[in-house]
């Protein structure tokens, strides 16, 4: 039942997000293309969601990702791919990418995501390589 109502408030404040979007004093955007995975574990070993180990992890990329980056800086001193050109930063329960390889596709090449405790809403840094 908790997972249905945090659903409905991820689902209510991306719909805020959108009717925000065309004020020109609301500040919001919209975030499309994100997805978002309710689990246990970390997102390498996923497990099932129990009393305890209850989790949320937001994925998404494009421009909103790119900000994201932007925001938290300074780069990580390795990436998980360990190539040339590839860029991390980490804060909190917030991890992105900088993938050179994926600089022309629709995606682009900026990624993040968000990892929060839905128990006691505390951010977790949830992704690994």
């Amino acid at each position: 039942m908790r997972a249905i109502t945090w659903l409905l408030v991820a689902a209510g404040s991306l719909s805020l997000a959108y009717v925000h979007s065309a004020e020109p004093f609301g500040g919001w955007e919209s975030l499309k293309g994100a997805v978002y995975l309710i689990h246990g574990g970390t997102l390498a070993d996923k497990q099932p969601v129990t009393a305890k180990n209850h989790r949320l992890s937001i994925l998404f990329d494009g421009q909103a990702a790119k900000e994201v980056f932007d925001s938290i800086g300074p780069d990580l001193p390795m990436t998980c791919s360990g190539e040339k050109g590839d860029r991390a930063r980490d804060r909190g329960g917030i991890f992105c990418s900088y993938h050179s390889h994926h600089k022309g596709t629709k995606d682009g090449p900026y990624r993040c995501w968000i990892g929060l405790d839905i128990k006691t809403g505390a951010s977790l840094g949830l992704v690994s390589c």
